[in-house]
């Protein structure tokens, strides 16, 4: 027997909503790691360069990290949150279903 479109629904959003709220740990790890990479990759091209100018390249290249980060963080969220959604929505789907036709015999 199969459940019911309301119940559906339910799980879809339910499980959406877990999803939102798991996902952003993974998120928040990814731009972390980002960003740590970008300071590096600056810290070591301001030591190339070896050039004490009026620019100060280090904060100019810190800030174009974090910039690029940021911009990206609403698409990292996304390919964390919708596998970490459907998984989810597949497990309880099963597990509704299987409890269903249980009481249905």
């Amino acid at each position: 027997m199969a459940i019911s479109r309301r119940q559906d629904l339910r799980l879809k959003l339910g499980n959406l909503f877990l999803a939102l709220l798991f996902s952003t740990v993974p998120t928040a790890m990814t731009i972390a790691f980002l960003t740590v990479h970008g300071l590096v990759l600056c810290k070591g091209l301001e030591k190339k360069l070896d050039i004490k100018s009026s620019i100060p390249v280090r904060e100019l290249c810190n800030q174009s990290n974090l910039d690029s980060n940021y911009n990206y963080i609403v698409w990292i969220w996304l390919f964390t949150m919708l596998p970490t959604w459907r998984w989810f929505y597949i497990g309880h789907y099963r597990r509704v279903e299987t409890q269903k036709r249980n009481l249905s015999k």
